[in-house]
């Protein structure tokens, strides 16, 4: 059944657009947190965490604000990343608090691995369902609604 525009203007249409907008993002970030959990152990939030930390390295306190988790668990998660290998923390001389947090070669190893990984769920659980139009649209108007740019490439090797 078409539907006018009057019908796409309507609340309950507009929050059923932002419902299934919300649950394919759930659909494809269970299917990421899974494959991310078999191929690499890391969490979704370890892997956010890498993924945010510059190769030159990054303040701690940067890093709170890159990602969406407290201060105190952006600490306890980098002191998970550290006992693994991933990342070393080294104190900041002018901050007696501050540390730089930096990936270790182990750990942009895993990144690598982990950015393709999620690369290829993001492919086949999203863009691969819609035509190249439609996914240029999409990212176009997401674009849009987040900061007035297009959607941003990630700038680590797939």
């Amino acid at each position: 059944m078409a539907r006018t525009n009057a019908d796409a203007m309507s609340r309950p249409f507009k929050v059923g657009v932002w419902r299934t907008l919300m649950e394919v993002h759930n659909e494809v970030l269970r299917e990421i947190e899974r494959e991310l959990a078999d191929r690499h152990r890391l969490s979704v939030s370890e892997f956010d965490a890498l993924v945010n930390i510059p190769l030159a390295g990054t303040r701690m306190k940067d890093l709170k604000h890159r990602i969406v988790l407290t201060a105190s668990a952006v600490s306890r998660l980098c002191d998970r990343l550290s006992q693994r290998g991933l990342v070393t923390r080294t104190p900041v001389e002018e901050d007696q608090r501050g540390a730089l947090i930096q990936l270790t070669d182990e750990g942009r190893k895993l990144l690598r691995a982990a950015v393709r990984t999620n690369a290829e769920v993001v492919e086949r659980m999203f863009a691969d369902r819609l035509t190249p139009d439609e996914l240029r649209m999409l990212g176009g108007v997401l674009g849009r609604l987040r900061s007035g740019e297009g959607p941003e490439a990630c700038d680590i090797e797939v």
